[in-house]
């Protein structure tokens, strides 16, 4: 029996790694935007009996809302609609508004310390254009500014769509010119912290989470989950 001062580890059960596995399935995009699974494809897939594939996919169902679940044992993963990324967007340009402002009230140099870092790595990537590694450093950009902000309910609710949000980017292509531009907002923020200016930050952060997801590519997104 493990006693209040413990120092046991919580280790993930199987469901958990499921949970995981099968959430990064949905992002990468192995899993198609609106395709059908059922938990015998699924348990075929993993190698799993159907107890810890259910469990993942009531888990993603209700947390990052991933999977709409249809009837017993099938489901569908989430389509996003133009509304859908709209609604996305405007959560997390509140969220990450309210995250820089929490940051800066007590830890302000070191979130610009970490955000210089990012985009001391992310500068490289502008010549050899690797998406992968540029949106890798894009998602840490804007999770350092969660973490900073030091609010468990913060971390929570943007948790809620930051897999729709990376599963969304992970099925767009980014041009040269688009990283460079992205880049460089995030360089704006930083110097705006920097310079105490949290009001400026925040209104280049909203023009940045708009500008991640144009018109047009709102539109080619809907037509993929159509």
């Amino acid at each position: 029996m493990k006693g209040a001062d413990s120092d046991a580890i919580d280790l993930p059960t199987l469901g958990d790694a499921t949970e995981e596995r099968l959430r990064q399935l949905i992002i990468s995009g192995d899993l198609e935007f609106g395709e059908q699974v059922t938990g015998r494809r699924l348990c075929a897939r993993f190698g799993l009996s159907s107890t810890p594939v259910r469990q993942a996919l009531w888990r993603l169902s209700v947390g990052d809302r991933l999977v709409v679940i249809e009837r017993r044992n099938t489901a569908t993963i989430f389509a996003p609609t133009i509304k859908d990324i709209n609604d996305i967007s405007a959560v997390r340009i509140t969220l990450e508004q309210a995250a820089i402002r929490a940051a800066t009230r007590e830890n302000r140099l070191p979130l610009v310390t970490d955000l210089k870092r990012n985009i001391a790595a992310s500068m490289s990537l502008v010549d050899t254009l690797d998406l992968s590694s540029y949106r890798a450093l894009d998602h840490e950009f804007h999770n350092m500014i969660l973490r900073h902000a030091d609010n468990a309910y913060l971390t929570d609710c943007y948790s809620a769509i930051s897999s729709k949000v990376l599963a969304m980017r992970n099925r767009l292509s980014f041009s040269r010119e688009y990283v460079g531009k992205s880049i460089d907002e995030h360089l704006a923020i930083t110097n705006a912290l920097q310079d105490g200016k949290v009001d400026d930050a925040c209104e280049i952060i909203a023009r940045h989470v708009n500008a991640g997801f144009t018109e047009r590519t709102r539109r080619l997104l809907a037509d993929i989950a159509s």
